[in-house]
């Protein structure tokens, strides 16, 4: 990156702990990479090899922050931070997720877009980052401790307004779900990458920065600022005013939209913590339960009762406070429960010499206790349920597969009409196709068929496409150009997903929430309000889709719009990031199929699933391939693709060329 634009710092440090040593590079070219899953995965590419495990030191911990991350642009604090999963299942993969807090801001005005981590330090260590001081700092100390009492420690050792990333003994154990956790409860968890952090022997991220982020066209930024801030202040309800003041909360910087984080104070009876917990999302299933309970039929016949986790109360603020203190998943609750309670209602009462006390906050406590440490059946446990499933084979292998599978990527399911709310066709089509691509959980990109789902008036509203709003079929139209999209029948299936894949990485590469954007609604100032419009004056309640690049052009100073962000730009990401799993892990079309046997269960609200063979939806497989430019048979990028992305010249840095991918 010789020309340094608005947004961008222009600079990247290289961490090496097998040596001790940190080097500064620069940033590669943002109008090619656009920003953080761009460079991560280009880092991938260029510097890993076939056989690294996660837990290897030749694994790459990246982590990055976009052109708007530090600015004032409506959420714009986010970070992404990469690196290889050790949560996914069967086998290794690459993959991503982003980290909301003031991290990614401090490495902003430290002066540099990202950090690339590699080895294995000799003893435990942690990175201070502040300005152009960059060292690596002896953290004996630290090692054992919980990631609050750790952050504690290093913001009195080196000041309170530095922002630090740290892992707990889940990290350093290795535990396959592990967290690394940022303030109260921001947390890159799913992936397992706290685990990496342990496996390199790195405890912290220690960040302070005194510049900050220059902008091309500050006036004109602003003034884009303010025009989607009113768009967007309605942030996940899309209604009302801002929620300002206690119990409020922002959990990321730049973020003045209404959301529902919320801060309790800890009893502090069940375990020592934090005074009090902030709560957002699934993370406060400890204290209030988690989405519905599931019932239906599987295509071959099997049925199946996932009861719903009820939440354990006050006593859940401790629980999810100890859970994030450990550094570990707060979905830990969800996934087991579900896994849990769906044994007792088949009759099962014990696992390997487990009681399943699930309504017990104690029984709770000692189970993550002993899964951060691996301390007996915990050790098992903290191999994530598929695994644990693998060795134990307790109950109905169907059971376990609903929750945690090949599917899911070694996650758990999540928005897909099944395990959680209802998710009616074609929404359910949608995130199918997408978890079948993905290499991780795909929330990220399937927020935007939740927030569809509430005009559509799921659970309560009319269920069948004739008897929608016209709204929902105005938002099509100007989100996808068709309104096919909210019909049922996989005929636009794959340009929709190839839409949401191409928004989601262009999200993540400005550090932007997905809870706001892409800006499918806009704000209006009741219910009542939103109501109304759908019903008189659909048109008035359309977003504005090319938000992001309005904000990307007056910060940055670089002419691209939307299309041009969408297609070359996201479009190279997604198959780069496809070729890093092929080239590197041998992904194939079998494992894009994995997540058959998950689609035939009945969708809860209407009951639709794949059917037996699941045609349809090999053929929509083939259909998203060939719009992809990959191989129908091997399902991996062409040559003549990765040569029209210009890919094909990017491994050479290593000596590699880049291979012929497909037939």
């Amino acid at each position: 990156m010789n020309d340094v634009h608005g947004g961008y710092t222009g600079q990247f440090l290289r961490v090496d702990l097998d040596r001790g040593s940190v080097s500064v590079e620069e940033t590669p070219d943002p109008a090619k990479w656009l920003g953080p899953r761009g460079w991560n995965a280009l880092i991938a590419w260029r510097e890993l090899c076939p056989g690294v495990g996660p837990f290897d030191p030749e694994n790459r911990l990246v982590l990055s922050a976009g052109p708007l991350v530090g600015t004032h642009a409506p959420t714009a604090g986010r970070m992404t931070i990469s690196s290889i999963s050790p949560r996914a299942y069967p086998g290794p993969m690459w993959s991503s997720a982003s980290l909301g807090g003031y991290l990614g801001a401090e490495l902003k005005y430290a002066g540099y877009d990202g950090i690339v981590i590699q080895g294995q330090a000799s003893a435990p260590c942690y990175l201070l980052i502040e300005d152009d001081h960059v060292t690596l700092q002896d953290a004996t100390d630290l090692w054992g401790r919980g990631v609050f009492d750790t952050q504690q420690t290093l913001k009195a050792r080196h000041g309170r307004w530095h922002q630090i990333a740290a892992i707990g003994p889940a990290g350093e154990n290795r535990v396959r779900f592990a967290s690394i956790i940022h303030r109260l409860s921001n947390a890159v968890g799913n992936g397992g990458f706290g685990g990496v952090m342990g496996a390199k022997r790195l405890k912290a991220i220690v960040v302070r920065g005194s510049r900050g982020v220059v902008l091309a066209d500050p006036k004109r930024f602003l003034a884009e600022v303010e025009r989607i801030w009113e768009l967007t202040r309605g942030g996940i309800s899309l209604t009302g005013q801002v929620d300002t003041g206690y119990p409020a909360v922002a959990c990321t910087q730049g973020c003045s939209v209404r959301c529902g984080t919320r801060m309790l104070r800890a009893p502090r009876a069940l375990a020592d913590g934090p005074a009090y917990r902030m709560a957002k999302c699934v993370n406060n299933s400890w204290v209030g339960g988690s989405h519905p309970a599931y019932q239906g039929r599987h295509v071959d016949g099997y049925e199946l009762v996932v009861p719903r986790p009820p939440g354990l109360g006050e006593a859940g603020i401790d629980l999810g406070n100890l859970v994030e203190d450990l550094g570990f998943t707060t979905w830990f609750y969800d996934t087991w429960y579900r896994f849990f309670g769906g044994l007792r209602e088949l009759g099962i009462q014990e696992v390997a010499g487990l009681k399943l006390e699930l309504e017990s906050a104690e029984w709770w406590r000692d189970l993550v206790l002993s899964v951060a440490h691996r301390e007996g059946l915990g050790n098992d446990l903290a191999e994530g349920l598929a695994r644990f499933y693998d060795k134990y084979q307790v109950g109905p292998r169907y059971l376990a597969e609903f929750i945690e599978s090949a599917g899911s990527r070694g996650h758990g399911w999540h928005r897909e009409g099944r395990a959680m709310e209802p998710h009616p066709s074609p929404f359910w089509e949608y995130s199918a196709l997408l978890y079948a691509v993905s290499t991780r959980d795909v929330t990220p990109s399937t927020h935007d068929f939740f927030f569809l789902n509430d005009i559509y008036g799921i659970p309560k509203g009319p269920n069948k496409p004739d008897a929608a709003y016209e709204a929902i079929y105005r938002l099509a139209e100007c989100l996808y150009g068709t309104r096919e999209a909210v019909l049922p029948g996989m005929s636009v299936t794959e340009r929709v997903v190839a839409r949401h894949q191409h928004r989601a990485i262009i999200k993540d590469s400005l550090g932007l929430c997905d809870w706001v954007f892409p800006v499918l609604r806009r704000t209006l100032p009741t219910r009542e309000a939103m109501l109304a419009a759908m019903r008189d004056h659909p048109e008035a309640i359309c977003g504005d889709p090319g938000a992001e690049a309005a904000l990307y052009r007056v910060a940055t100073g670089i002419e691209m719009d939307i299309a041009t962000m969408e297609r070359p730009v996201a479009e190279r990401i997604v198959t780069l990031e496809r070729c890093v799993d092929v080239e590197l892990f041998g992904r194939t079309r079998a494992d894009d199929e994995a997540v058959i046997p998950h689609y035939q269960w009945s969708e809860k609200t209407d009951g639709t699933h794949l059917s037996a063979d699941a045609a349809e939806f090999r053929a929509l497989l083939d259909r998203y391939y060939d719009l992809r430019g990959w191989d129908r048979v091997s399902g991996a990028p062409t040559l003549e693709t990765c040569q029209r992305l210009g890919l094909c010249g990017e491994r050479q840095t290593r000596g590699i060329d880049m291979p012929i991918t497909g037939t």
